[in-house]
């Protein structure tokens, strides 16, 4: 009988609280709502129902799920009292019989309630590695994402994050807003490594569909996204974090060694995930599936639901987000048509010699220019 292989998993844990829906936003979230301690036992509970629930299927997919990651997103889980994390950790910790020695947690925060009593909890119960929703320092910008704004709480939140105990911590920022140029990029960019931030995560503001942004610039009381501007932009902030020594591995991602995101990158190269709360999704290693969007229904039992929608070519995005070599062979076996592998083996000669894609025997890498094109090279894959 053949041993199953390992295979690293992740959890995903949703909070889903916020003091303000931001504008931008298309994340299930719900906003000043009053959450006493009594809901947050109840919303525990479901939250251990659900993980019982879905280790269970995960292990009829991966039999061997090694423990890697654990990641507590939102909403908001600054919000979160203590005692979620810690529960949450133990069991997860309990559940799975295989664990990497050091197991990535990361816990997502906001600056107005990053306190020193919320990071010194976090760090009591396990978490690791903190990612703090900085988006920008400048004001006006924070206005036109709708984000809270407290200059004291972002000056000195990087601060608390170090005086806790975390020495790996990340920086969550977004470029290309209207009124914010380079330079102002750039001031975010270096307040963070003078802090000490051992990863930058630099988004290009994206219009989502229902979110209230979209309702402001279509009503015209708020100017649109250049893109001209996102591109000059995004391409300072590259080479000033790669000048000092954080290197783009994704996207939108930059670490210092050995300092990328375990969790994230489990995501990216199509390994299981659970994913725990309202709205989460999880992989099992073959099927995905979903909670609805309605914290009534999670609450009230109501069970994940089996994504049909899902194609292996959705793995082009995750796939094609990474500055790490990509063996030809993983893209042709997302088609199973003789034809179709034909022109997708085309698609990724073109690729190469428009310098989007560097070929190196059987694998690809992308360029600094296929990063930028990434976009036109999945579709031109998808629509095969």
């Amino acid at each position: 009988m053949v041993e199953p292989r390992p295979r690293l998993t992740g959890v995903y844990v949703h909070l889903p609280f916020c003091d303000v829906k931001c504008a931008y936003c298309d994340f299930y979230s719900l906003a000043n709502r009053h959450v006493d301690e009594a809901f947050w036992k109840r919303y525990l509970d479901r939250l251990l129902e659900d993980l019982n629930s879905q280790y269970d299927r995960l292990v009829e997919d991966t039999p061997r799920p090694v423990l890697a990651s654990v990641f507590f997103g939102g909403g908001t889980p600054s919000r979160a009292p203590g005692f979620i994390f810690e529960s949450v950790i133990a069991a997860v910790v309990k559940i799975f019989p295989e664990r990497l020695t050091k197991i990535e947690i990361t816990a997502e925060g906001n600056p107005e309630s990053l306190a020193e009593a919320v990071l010194q909890s976090w760090h009591g119960a396990g978490v690791n590695r903190v990612s703090v929703g900085l988006q920008s320092l400048d004001e006006p910008v924070l206005k036109y994402l709708g984000r809270l704004y407290s200059p004291e709480a972002y000056r000195k939140v990087l601060g608390r994050v170090r005086a806790a105990g975390f020495e790996n911590f990340n920086a969550d920022f977004i470029t290309g807003v209207p009124g914010q140029s380079a330079g102002s990029t750039l001031r975010d960019v270096d307040f963070a490594l003078a802090e000490g931030a051992s990863h930058a995560s630099v988004y290009q503001l994206t219009i989502e569909p229902g979110t209230l942004l979209k309702q402001r610039i279509e009503a015209k009381r708020v100017s649109r996204p250049s893109d001209d501007e996102q591109v000059r932009q995004m391409d300072a902030a590259i080479s000033h974090l790669e000048e000092r020594g954080l290197h783009r591995y994704e996207i939108s991602n930059f670490a210092r060694a050995e300092k990328t995101c375990l969790h994230n990158l489990i995501y990216w190269t199509g390994r299981p995930y659970l994913g725990l709360g309202v709205a989460a999704h999880g992989f099992t290693g073959r099927r995905r599936f979903f909670h609805a969007r309605s914290l009534e229904k999670y609450l009230a039992g109501e069970g994940l639901t089996q994504d049909h929608a899902v194609s292996p070519r959705d793995q082009l995005m995750n796939f094609l987000r990474l500055k790490q070599p990509l063996h030809k062979s993983r893209v042709l076996s997302l088609f199973t048509a003789s034809d179709a592998r034909t022109k997708a083996e085309q698609i990724l000669h073109a690729a190469v010699e428009k310098h989007w894609l560097l070929a190196r025997g059987t694998s690809f890498t992308l360029t600094h220019m296929g990063l930028k094109y990434t976009d036109s090279l999945i579709a031109d894959l998808w629509n095969i």
